[in-house]
């Protein structure tokens, strides 16, 4: 498995705190929660976290200091304010305390975690935007990092097109990889099968549209234009 980027949300209201690290795990980033600014000094001298989603309204130190504190001691670290207060004072103050980015509350994870992953390769120079398939854990990654979860059908169809990114897979090779014999119906629910999972990742990043094309009479192509790669991992 390849890197997953590490997030910190220092929420106080348990409910929202669960709704975000379980919201943004299933979307493929691996997240952990904190409650207060010292939880948070604890899990960041573990070396752990990459981006720090902050609340504002926090017990003790608010998160307006600890912002402004974090920014000192670990310059690399990614801080998006999330939070109620919308006021332009408010939002000033946060981007000039350090923070990235700073969003109000409610926001839609989606969003959010497409924000994350597009801070963490500003934070990290040079990372190739590429289309990730993790096998072991059944997942689709998007060039701008959003994770697509995969049914077994799905998985067993990408595997030999991300393979052989760039080449015609022959539609007989990919039935024989879902274990059907290569005929009529077979193929069409092959053509059903692929025109759902396109819907499926529209439907999560409209604007990345999956990249496999019909190659009439030869069978698929895994084609990631411009210049953006594919690769399995795990």
């Amino acid at each position: 498995m390849d890197h997953q980027i590490r997030i910190i949300v220092c929420e106080d209201s348990l409910a929202t705190r669960i709704c975000l690290v379980d919201g943004l795990e299933a979307l493929g980033l691996a997240t952990r929660g904190v409650s207060d600014g010292q939880s948070l000094d604890r899990l960041l001298t573990e070396g752990w976290g990459e981006i720090l989603i902050l609340d504002i309204n926090l017990p003790g130190e608010d998160g307006f200091s600890i912002a402004e504190r974090v920014r000192r001691h670990y310059p690399d670290l990614g801080i998006v304010m999330l939070t109620a207060r919308d006021p332009l004072e408010d939002r000033i103050r946060g981007l000039e305390e350090g923070a990235d980015l700073y969003f109000v509350k409610p926001v839609d994870l989606r969003e959010l975690a497409a924000a994350l992953r597009s801070l963490h390769r500003r934070l990290v120079p040079g990372r190739d935007a590429t289309w990730r398939l993790h096998a072991d854990y059944s997942r689709l990654d998007t060039p701008s990092g959003l994770g697509i979860p995969l049914t077994d059908g799905e998985l067993r169809v990408l595997v030999p097109l991300v393979e052989r990114a760039g080449e015609v897979v022959s539609r007989d090779e990919i039935l024989a990889a879902l274990g059907q014999a290569p005929d009529y119906y077979a193929t069409r629910r092959l053509e059903t099968l692929l025109s759902r999972l396109r819907k499926k990742v529209l439907a999560t990043s409209s604007d990345e549209p999956l990249p496999v094309r019909a190659r009439h009479g030869e069978g698929y192509i895994f084609a990631a234009d411009g210049g953006l790669g594919a690769t399995v991992a795990g």
